[in-house]
């Protein structure tokens, strides 16, 4: 995955009490990100450092297969901010 979405989405949740999941190739279990308090660019081409209340958290965005957040009622309403676009898009529920 590239690392603008995944840094877009954490940004949002700074001072939120969003939370979001994410699955790292080759693991079962997701990691739970919560309470984010800051959120880094890394030198390398796709690290980010992510500051939780709880933990620090260093990854590699190349390396994550699926995230996904519980969305909230504004959600339903508007275009999350990563997935806005300046063309019109078709969407299909599965």
């Amino acid at each position: 995955m590239e690392r603008g979405p995944i840094l877009t989405i954490l940004q949002e949740m700074m001072g939120t009490e969003k939370e979001l999941d994410m699955i790292l190739w080759g693991e079962d279990n997701p990691i739970e990100i919560r309470n984010v308090i800051d959120v880094q660019t890394l030198r390398s081409a796709n690290g980010i450092h992510v500051t939780t209340r709880q933990n620090n958290i260093w990854f590699d965005a190349s390396h994550v297969s699926a995230m996904w957040q519980a969305r909230d009622d504004e959600a339903l309403t508007t275009t999350p901010t990563a997935d806005r676009a300046d063309t019109t898009r078709t969407t299909t529920t599965l």
